[in-house]
């Protein structure tokens, strides 16, 4: 493994972490949330509190580039015991501190990166729907950590995709041999060059004017063309 594997992490659910990163102290709040969905840099929720109508919750949060997600993707890839976790299907316990150790964030790094709101008249945020919805939010995260990486991006199926096919995958192999097919330095029977008459390729100049030594220059090329062929 490379690095120090951030134990506290691995030891905190995601639900307090997210709660920690938000400034939710994860009450109950107010009322009662259905429709919970998660989508790349979205998170919406309805909440019921007796009132006419359900009052809508949004949670943003930017979305990694295709960059940056090359980076986490070399990152976890690069760390043997994220790797093994996520081979076998499974986002390890301290990702955010993997993906911090590459520059990345995978929790919101604060209030300030993820914009909530909730279209009640209840005042200023959180409210109560808000509030709750936060509290189903990171219990649905502890269910499936992998609707984080959906939040910042990536469903659990590319996240996969990307450690099962990275340059550690298959196989160790030297970075600079990527894209270079396994066989190319295998060596192996090289085509046979040669064309049938003596020396085609002389005989295309036809008959200089040139002589040396009495000869014409296609003869004296032609067992010079010979030998380069068989060599």
């Amino acid at each position: 493994m490379s690095g120090v594997r951030d134990s506290g992490h691995a030891g905190r659910s995601w639900a307090t972490r997210l709660g920690a990163r938000l400034g939710h102290t994860g009450g109950p709040g107010t009322g009662r949330v259905s429709g919970l969905a998660v989508a790349p840099g979205l998170v919406t929720a309805v909440v019921e509190d007796g009132a006419p109508r359900p009052w809508t919750v949004r949670v943003e949060l930017p979305v990694l580039s295709d960059e940056e997600w090359r980076r986490a993707a070399r990152a976890l890839v690069a760390d043997s015991d994220a790797r093994e976790e996520l081979l076998d299907g499974e986002l390890p316990p301290d990702a955010d501190a993997v993906f911090a150790r590459a520059g990345l964030p995978l929790l919101p790094v604060g209030p300030g990166e993820a914009h909530m709101g909730c279209d009640c008249p209840g005042g200023p945020l959180p409210c109560g729907h808000l509030t709750a919805v936060l509290t189903e939010l990171g219990a649905a995260f502890d269910a499936e950590p992998f609707l984080l990486t959906t939040w910042r991006g990536r469903d659990r199926r590319a996240v996969l995709d990307a450690v099962r096919n990275g340059p550690s995958a298959a196989q160790e192999r030297d970075p600079a041999s990527d894209g270079i097919p396994e066989d190319f330095w295998g060596g192996g029977d090289l085509p046979d060059r040669r064309m049938a008459g003596p020396a085609p390729a002389v005989a295309e100049l036809g008959r200089p004017a040139v002589s040396v030594r009495g000869r014409t220059l296609t003869e004296t090329l032609a067992p010079a063309y010979e030998a380069f062929l068989t060599w």
